[in-house]
């Protein structure tokens, strides 16, 4: 899980999230923070008038994202990706997956090793919302076209040297 003091990136997106949702989810009422770390997004879209929907593969994860969001309108799960919101939908996913160039020096978790995350994200993701939206370092964004979701650039925001683009995708199936 990383720090959201640490790694600017959480920060950076949780800032966007307001004109975000307005324009790519108006009206929109539930939202899933898929590998919700600290619970950051999660905290975000319920302060917005979601109701969120947090899950991530990691018990430390979820103990902090339960703590963290405790108070607001977000029901913290644990499982592995999709496992804990099976059959259920949402009018928006959310996702800013853990990424590093080089090994970290920390320990690494189960998101880090997980060389199928995008892939497995591309596959399904449509079947949970109609609307996604991904936090992504611009400089690394060729990963992301092997989604097969058709991401498009959002937005551009600087996180302490680094640029993280946010990227959208929505299914025809959208008002």
């Amino acid at each position: 899980m990383f720090d959201p003091v640490r790694h600017l990136s959480g920060v950076a997106f949780a800032e966007q999230l307001g004109d975000l949702v307005a324009e790519i989810a108006p009206g929109g009422r539930t939202a899933l923070d898929l590998g919700t770390g600290s619970g950051l997004l999660a905290a975000t879209l319920a302060r917005l008038g979601m109701n969120v929907v947090a899950t991530d593969i990691s018990e430390a994860a979820v103990a902090s994202a339960t703590m963290n969001c405790r108070g607001l309108d977000v029901d913290v799960r644990r499982g592995d990706m999709f496992d804990p919101v099976e059959g259920e939908t949402f009018d928006l996913v959310i996702v800013n997956p853990p990424y590093e160039r080089a090994e970290p020096t920390w320990r690494r978790g189960t998101a880090f090793t997980s060389p199928d995350f995008l892939g497995r994200l591309g596959t399904r993701v449509h079947e949970f919302a109609p609307r996604l939206v991904i936090g992504f370092p611009i400089d690394d964004a060729q990963a992301l076209r092997d989604t097969g979701l058709g991401l498009q650039h959002w937005r551009t925001v600087n996180t302490a040297g680094r640029e993280l683009g946010l990227f959208v995708s929505v299914t025809q199936a959208t008002n």
